[in-house]
């Protein structure tokens, strides 16, 4: 399912990939970036704001993170498996107006596009009580 969301979605993924595997900051890799994929003004925009909400946030959604999915030290994850998740988990929370179906979707098919099949049901199983927790208010484990 395509959103006009989905270009930004996949140039934040690419943003803050980079920022991991290179040690560099928002500030450092999105000329290079911008430059070498193009994308709209308007994915810019979104991919900018998801990746700033993401590092403001990164504390609490990593807790989420690490509660759900307990038998996975999230450090040694996949970095691009643990992008996907920071990002959707920061859309949950920092977009209410996104319906959760989607944000699900766009992420497990970024998974599946960019590291593996396994990936994409690894992130459907972390994200979806991740979801139901952070719209409902409610708490996943130990994060609140």
């Amino acid at each position: 399912m395509k959103t006009s969301q989905t270009g930004g979605r996949e140039f934040a993924l690419h943003l803050l990939y980079q920022m991991d595997v290179r040690g560099e900051d928002l500030t450092q890799i999105l000329p290079e970036l911008f430059e070498f994929l193009r994308p709209t003004g308007e994915d810019r925009a979104f991919a900018v704001r998801m990746v700033e909400g993401t590092l403001a946030n990164r504390e609490a959604i990593d807790a989420h993170l690490r509660a759900t999915s307990q038998n996975w030290d999230l450090e040694r994850l996949a970095s691009l498996d643990r992008c996907i998740l920071r990002l959707a988990v920061s859309e949950l929370m920092l977009c209410p107006e996104t319906p959760v179906r989607v944000i699900l979707d766009e992420s497990i098919e970024l998974a599946k596009s960019y590291s593996t099949e396994q990936s994409g049901r690894f992130v459907n199983g972390v994200l979806d009580p991740i979801a139901k927790a952070v719209r409902s208010g409610g708490s996943t484990g130990d994060a609140t």
